[in-house]
């Protein structure tokens, strides 16, 4: 279940690190919005957490830890696929509330999750395994969507991005039954 867990988290986080590299440049080239329009959504994001991120833990620490991976992953699917079709600045800072509230409901879980698994003696290795799964999707992701971007329609990354999530909802979903 661990090792399925992973592979679900990398799925999802392939899409999830585009908000940090390729959103940017995405914003810029499609829709002219300059680097402090992207600071400002980033902002719009850090003010979401310092709002929302205590209220909402508390509401979902006691839930099934994978159904509440699948919830956050939902805003995820929702969000990334949004860009692709949204235009105007208000709308992708709204994409960023709703990928936002996936953030605080997909990490504190992710932790916890990574910590039951982990026999007490192993938790380090298992939180290791569980960095690297960060790690994998900040080394391709970028490079695949800039492939993406450069050579069709730049709108496709944010389409493929919903549907990699929609491969993760449905992991977590599983791994759950």
């Amino acid at each position: 279940a661990f090792v399925s867990f992973i592979f679900a988290n990398i799925i999802m986080l392939i899409v999830y690190q585009q908000m940090y590299g390729s959103l940017s440049v995405y914003l810029r080239d499609s829709h002219g919005i300059n680097p402090q329009g992207y600071g400002f959504l980033m902002s719009t994001s850090a003010v979401t957490v310092i709002f929302f991120q205590f209220w909402l833990t508390r509401n979902i620490k006691h839930r099934p830890p994978f159904l509440m991976m699948a919830f956050g992953t939902i805003f995820y699917a929702i969000g990334f696929l949004l860009f692709g079709f949204f235009t105007t600045f208000v709308l992708f800072a709204l994409n960023i509330v709703i990928i936002t509230i996936g953030e605080m409901i997909v990490v504190p879980t992710s932790q916890a999750l990574v910590a039951g698994f982990a026999p007490e003696e192993m938790r380090g290795r298992y939180m290791a395994i569980a960095g690297l799964s960060w790690a994998i999707p900040s080394t391709l992701g970028p490079g695949l969507a800039g492939y993406i971007m450069d050579n069709y329609n730049p709108n496709l990354v944010w389409y493929i991005g919903g549907a990699l999530c929609g491969v993760s909802v449905l992991a977590y979903y599983f791994l759950h039954l």
